[in-house]
């Protein structure tokens, strides 16, 4: 045993604190600190299992039902399996960034680093190929099928949903009506007269589910079929009416043309507004005989800039396209106006009927191209072609 003394700060520096030092007060402190812990640990521990047992059992509570999450024994594989290859992808991306990240901060080995990123580069090439080479084109494939099942999925639930707001409006309808006829019946009667339920005139999915199922039915047979013996078979589907032009082709072919001529005249003599003049003689053409229409005019302009625009030059008019352009501008009237220029056409016609269609000449057509011949002495034309021919054969003969 032995004492030892201890100045207090707080008594003064006269006072002292005498302790008495025990050979096993050490030891005995110990083993009092240390039951101590174990039984707070032992009571920390039982309360920390009870508080993670009740956390994990709401927390199972509050987890969304496995039904949902897991893909449905029905549905689309082809979308399932675009979640997974992009859920991949993510994760690939995810790692690659995590490694640059480490071997920018510790300085890891540079070789090692580089060849782990190079195998998830690869990695991430290989989904992105299975993304948009394989899932993008057969999705695009599916796409009726998929809008048509959720289109009707739609219906479903707006057919649903529409039967219950029809459920609660007559049921709150019947309490009113109710009410209005203990107060008053004959009211009330009229009310339930008057009454219309709007539901009674919606449309009636019923209908349409009858043909969609039979269609439905129709494609899966078909792809049953087409499992069988291996051969693909499109689904049936209406083909959409393509726009068409008949209608007006057919206005304009009814409506009259207009005279250019007379138009050009009225703009020109008839109006007082100010107008832009080519310069003179530059409008005239064959030889005089013509002269250019607006029409004509605007064309050259036109092609002129085109040509100045972008350095070309165009190629002139063929012979087929000026004869047509001559026939149209034939057909388009001319200054008396549309109903004098069938003249001409009826002169035409008359001329085309009568002429043959090719072949040789008519005996009538090879007697007009004969030379004519007037008649002159009594046998002065007769063998002279002969006797020329013949001394033509004798000149030759005696040269030989």
């Amino acid at each position: 045993m032995k004492l030892t003394g201890m100045h207090s700060a707080s008594a003064g520096p006269s006072s002292q604190i005498f302790l008495l030092e025990l050979p096993f007060a050490a030891e005995h402190v110990k083993a009092t600190s240390t039951h101590l812990s174990t039984m707070a640990a032992t009571t920390s521990l039982s309360e920390t299992l009870e508080n993670f047992t009740s956390a994990t059992g709401a927390a199972a509570q509050g987890l969304p039902d496995s039904s949902a999450l897991l893909p449905p024994k029905d549905g689309i594989t082809l979308l399932d399996t675009k979640n997974d290859i992009f859920l991949a992808y993510l994760q690939a991306l995810a790692l690659r960034n995590l490694n640059v990240i480490r071997s920018i901060k510790h300085g890891s080995d540079s070789e090692e680093a580089q060849k782990l990123s190079e195998d998830i580069t690869k990695k991430l090439v290989e989904h992105r190929v299975y993304l948009e080479r394989g899932v993008k084109p057969l999705e695009s494939k599916i796409k009726y099928q998929v809008d048509k099942v959720v289109r009707a999925a739609e219906d479903e639930e707006r057919a649903a949903l529409q039967k219950n707001k029809a459920g609660a409006q007559s049921k709150a309808r019947s309490k009113t009506d109710g009410a209005e006829k203990d107060s008053d019946e004959e009211s009330s009667d009229s009310d339930e007269e008057d009454a219309i339920d709007a539901a009674a005139y919606r449309p009636n999915p019923a209908s349409f589910a009858a043909a969609t199922s039979a269609s439905e039915d129709a494609n899966a047979a078909r792809r049953q079929k087409s499992k069988e013996d291996g051969v693909y078979r499109p689904p049936r589907i209406s083909a959409p009416a393509m726009p068409t032009t008949e209608a007006r082709e057919k206005k304009d072919r009814s409506r009259p043309e207009r005279s250019r001529t007379l138009d050009e005249y009225v703009s020109q003599e008839l109006s007082g507004a100010p107008m832009a003049e080519p310069s003179i003689g530059s409008t005239i053409t064959a030889g005089g005989r013509k002269t250019k229409s607006d029409k004509q005019q605007r064309e050259e302009a036109e092609r002129t800039a085109y040509e100045e625009t972008n350095l070309v030059r165009l190629p002139k008019e063929s012979k087929k396209e000026r004869a047509k352009r001559t026939a149209k501008e034939r057909q388009g009237g001319g200054f008396g106006g549309e109903e004098w220029k069938g003249l001409g056409d009826s002169l035409d016609r008359i001329g085309d009927l009568t002429r043959r269609k090719g072949g040789k000449d008519s005996a009538l057509e090879k007697s007009r191209k004969r030379n004519f011949v007037e008649d002159g002495p009594r046998g002065s034309g007769i063998g002279d072609a002969f006797e020329t021919k013949r001394r033509r054969m004798e000149k030759k003969a005696g040269r030989r």
